[in-house]
């Protein structure tokens, strides 16, 4: 294959997937809110145009017809539904799984297409006309919805709906809603007359004509459609397997890295042996390898680490199909703090996020009209936020459902004979729903009643060293709170001399840094003050003292004040020199060492030496509980 032709293909298939990332997201965001959605059309049709353009011109007739059935979507409708939204969704999956080369045979990825775009096309004109009308009857389906509305007189010469209902389940499984909006008070409660409606899906392989013949004798006297959700002899197309970075290999790489280093110390050593010119040309060899094994230390340090909102990228996508199922209407609401993390970690937060979505769902959202009887607005709520606090990553996963039904807790802990010893420990309520084959659930369903779920996200947080913990409040909503040490973590730092000493201070807490100036120190009282530029006088730290560093005569001519805070209180402490600011990884001393104050962990720098990170907190805690001495 040419390489340059590889080249640009690669780069094509990455550039589609964050486009049609961009297209996911913004039909997610449609559903939730509208009026924000209608000012990133716009730039959703700028999207699919060049997506449409490029994946023609790269030979993908494919994903080009999908674009443009889209667009058409996109034209025809200035706010998305529910079905709109499933369709394009459905859309953007299958044109993800061409560019991962799903294994599927050409016929199956031609019905695939076929499917989407007849989907998309069906949306275009909701009220078929005569053209369109005759184009349906011509296909066949695999799954159909029929709604169903009979007229107030549907009764008159013996008709019954329910009849009819009962003759398609001859064809295959079928699901039944029905709406009782029409439904009057009891006194104008008219028994001669139909006021409901039905919404039927049914799973079978026939012609639109076996299926509208079902209706034909008392069309006259009702409202009927029939929509095809999906062609016939569909295979659900596999999610193919993604390459997941092994965390012993890495660790190895990391080592054959800091080998490497080890021995360019030992070919460093060697040049004093030789005469000048060797000395010279080796060095700058030397120089070479040091860099470039610098550049692979890096690498090897941003491959282990992930951002972690990877960890919840899949949590809008799956509210959003769950709300479907369940007819639960939810808005998602994420508070992310922009941090990477360690790849182990976000990995392993993706199981537990999952089953704790479910979970609200499942439990905790109520159905739309109990949560009108209830004073409640139609959607629910399901909040999650995350942050790092120290050396803790902090999770909460609440929602305003129904809360822990505690009389259904106490009755299945009886059934599964624990001993209740007092029904009033809410604690151990808590508890037991994070036992293995716990579920107040009646029967299974679909993301429901098998006892597995919470004892998973336990499990999984246990395995990473966390403790979970729930807060619940009757018939107001849960709140689970997750807290897992974090062990590495990539952080921008400024790195400082004291003593001879490297030290790394985070950016996020350096406001300023000032050459030293002896009229700026002053003494009073008994303690060292720095005057910033603003003439604010803060407390000048010693920080060798603090830290113990062997005491070496600073050179003043070099040496700077850095200027600091937290949360809003200031302070400053010299240092001997600054060196460059980075992105550092940052691993916890815990647990191979025991907290040591002022000290949040090390940071490993570019060749492989350590950096201790400073906590810039507890150095002005120590300093205020030691009197500023």
């Amino acid at each position: 294959m040419n390489p340059s032709l590889s080249s640009a293909t690669a780069a094509f298939h990455q550039e589609a997937l964050q486009t049609l990332q961009q297209i996911e997201d913004w039909t997610l965001s449609s559903i939730q809110n509208p009026s924000a959605s209608m000012d990133q059309q716009a730039e959703t049709f700028r999207l699919l145009h060049s997506l449409k353009g490029t994946a023609a011109s790269f030979g993908n007739e494919s994903i080009a017809q999908i674009c443009h059935a889209i667009e058409n979507v996109l034209a025809d409708k200035t706010q998305l539904n529910t079905q709109g939204s499933e369709a394009l969704l459905m859309a953007i999956d299958y044109c993800r799984h061409i560019l991962s080369n799903s294994p599927l045979s050409p016929e199956q990825h031609d019905d695939q297409r076929d499917e989407c775009i007849a989907r998309l096309n069906m949306l275009v004109k909701q009220d078929l006309n005569s053209a369109n009308q005759t184009q349906l009857r011509e296909l066949s389906g695999s799954v159909w919805q029929i709604d169903f509305a009979p007229h107030a007189q549907f009764f008159e010469n013996g008709h019954d709906p329910l009849r009819i209902i009962r003759s398609l389940r001859n064809f295959g499984p079928i699901k039944v809603s029905v709406f009782t909006e029409k439904l009057p008070e009891f006194a104008d409660f008219d028994p001669f007359q139909c006021y409901l409606r039905w919404q039927i899906t049914l799973k079978a392989e026939l012609d639109y004509y076996q299926l509208a013949a079902q209706f034909e004798w008392v069309k006259h006297i009702c409202d009927v459609t029939i929509d095809i959700l999906a062609l016939p002899q569909k295979k659900r197309v596999i999610e193919p397997n993604r390459y997941k970075l092994n965390e012993a290999n890495l660790e190895a790489l990391l080592t054959v890295s800091q080998t490497i280093q080890s021995q360019l110390q030992q070919a460093v050593a060697l040049t004093n042996q030789l005469n000048q010119t060797d000395k010279i040309r080796l060095s700058r060899r030397n120089q070479a390898m040091k860099r470039q094994q610098q550049f692979l230390q890096q690498q090897l340090l941003h491959i282990a680490m992930c951002p972690l909102a990877d960890a919840f990228a899949r949590l809008p996508r799956m509210a959003f199909d769950l709300a479907s199922k369940t007819a639960k209407p939810v808005q998602l609401n994420m508070d992310l703090a922009p941090i990477e993390l360690d790849s182990f970690i976000v990995n392993s937060l993706i199981d537990p996020l999952t089953h704790l979505l479910r979970n609200a769902m499942a439990h905790g959202i109520e159905a739309a009209e109990h949560r009108q009887q209830q004073g409640k607005p139609l959607t629910g709520q399901i909040h999650i936020s995350a942050e790092q606090a120290e050396d803790q990553l902090i999770i909460r996963f609440s929602d305003d459902g129904a809360g822990l039904a505690e009389d259904k807790i106490l009755a299945k802990a009886k059934q599964m004979g624990i001993n209740i010893k007092d029904l009033s420990d809410k604690p151990n309520i808590s508890e037991w729903i994070f036992r293995a084959g716990f579920s107040t659930s009646q029967s299974a369903d679909a993301i429901s009643g098998r006892g597995v779920g919470l004892d998973v996200v336990k499990q999984h947080v246990t395995d990473m060293g966390g403790d979970i913990e729930l807060v619940s409040n009757q018939g107001r909503g849960c709140c689970f709170i997750i807290k897992i040490p974090v062990l590495r973590s990539l952080m921008d730092v400024q790195l400082i001399r004291i003593n001879d000493q490297t030290l790394a201070l985070p950016l996020i807490h350096l406001i300023d840094s000032y050459l030293w100036d002896n009229a700026r120190v002053i003494w009073l009282n008994g303690k060292q003050w720095f005057i910033t530029d603003e003439n604010q006088q803060v407390p000048l730290i010693d920080i060798s003292r603090f830290l113990q560093l062997p005491y070496i005569e600073r050179n003043e001519q070099s040496a700077h004040i850095v200027l600091v805070n937290v949360d809003k209180r200031f302070f400053a402490f010299s240092v001997d020199s600054l060196a460059d600011q980075m992105q550092l990884l940052i691993k916890s001393l815990r647990p191979h060492y025991h907290h040591i104050n002022g000290i949040k962990g090390i940071a490993i720098l570019p060749e492989g030496d350590l950096a201790l990170l400073l906590e810039p907190s507890k150095l002005l805690m120590a300093y205020e509980m030691d009197g500023g001495n």
